[in-house]
């Protein structure tokens, strides 16, 4: 039998309602678990470990770093590695697990729910025996497994507060599905065969902006004075952005000549930033700025703190950002 370490790191999974309020709050379930779930005796020998318990907004890089140097330093020790994480913030996780866990030969799962563990019609055990499964399986990256899909962690987004398909993949199909059998796409699959290796670290030196109809990007010239490396806009479409009134083409140019690499993204959850598309990216594209291209714009975001605490020089982040690293690209 595959022995499987069960991570639980907080989020809506592990809430139970306290009285009188009944207002959600982290409950130790990581000890229950396995009473609450007892089918996953039948799948694999589980270990639990809770490193930590988080609402997942308050989940950033130091947790990430947390997470990745754990599952590393037990990596012979298991078959495979589950995570329960909130939702809010899984694909960022999933996205940096990603780029610091390189090579894998083995599979790292990220799972959660809509609905907390203790309730009624909770997608929580579901979802949990589900990914526990998959884990025992030959997959080699980090994975969400949700709502009964198989998804690349890099490449999902959160796409609903409130129904159990909280998750998709909008620039890259889903890995698999489950239903009565597990079907997995394997031609989809990453190949790594190892060695493993580790990547520590993220520098918080980027900043994302917005940008809206109207709105003047004189608000943000300040930034310039602060401690920043890397710019991402996200922009309208394909990644235009408006110009000459506001002016954002001035303040791309203003960010690279001091230094400071600019991307565009865009609002949209689907799609191919290109910004040769329509005037306002040329423009854009002609002074400098880079596309995150189909990247998701939480994975876009992580990749670019993880490249930073590699380098700070301009165009070495421009040269690994378009670099395909753990099948992002």
């Amino acid at each position: 039998m595959k022995k499987i370490l069960l991570i639980h790191t907080g989020g809506t999974f592990g809430m139970m309602p306290m009285e009188p309020e009944q207002t959600l709050a982290p409950a130790k379930v990581q000890d229950h678990i396995l009473n609450l779930v007892p089918e996953l005796t039948r799948l694999a020998e589980i270990d639990v470990l809770t490193p930590f318990n988080k609402d997942s907004s308050n989940v950033g890089i130091e947790e990430w770093d947390l997470l990745s140097r754990l599952i590393y330093e037990r990596w012979h020790d298991y078959d495979g590695f589950v995570i329960i994480h909130g939702t809010d913030t899984m694909t960022y996780t999933a996205s940096a697990l990603s780029f610091s866990l390189r090579n894998l030969n083995k599979p790292v799962i990220l799972t959660g729910s809509q609905r907390p563990l203790s309730q009624s019609r909770s997608d929580a055990r579901l979802n949990l025996i589900d990914a526990i499964e998959l884990s025992t399986m030959d997959l080699r990256e980090v994975l969400i497994v949700f709502n009964q899909k198989i998804f690349r962690g890099n490449r999902t987004k959160k796409i609903s507060i409130k129904s159990y398909h909280a998750f998709e993949s909008p620039n890259f199909p889903p890995l698999g599905e489950i239903g009565v059998t597990i079907d997995v796409d394997n031609s989809r699959l990453l190949k790594s065969e190892g060695p493993v290796f580790h990547l520590p670290g993220f520098y918080p030196g980027v900043v994302v902006l917005a940008v809206q109809p109207s709105l003047t990007p004189e608000y943000f010239y300040s930034l310039f004075d602060q401690d920043i490396k890397v710019m991402l806009l996200l922009g309208f479409g394909s990644g235009n952005l408006p110009f000459p009134k506001p002016d954002w083409l001035k303040f791309i140019k203003t960010s690279i000549d001091r230094g400071i690499p600019v991307f565009i993204g865009s609002q949209s959850i689907q799609g191919d930033v290109n910004l040769s598309l329509y005037e306002c990216g040329r423009q854009a594209l002609e002074s400098g700025a880079q596309s995150i291209g189909q990247m998701t714009v939480e994975a876009a975001y992580v990749k670019l703190l993880k490249i930073l605490r590699l380098t700070s020089h301009p165009d070495a982040i421009i040269r690994m950002f378009h670099e395909k690293w753990a099948g992002e690209i």
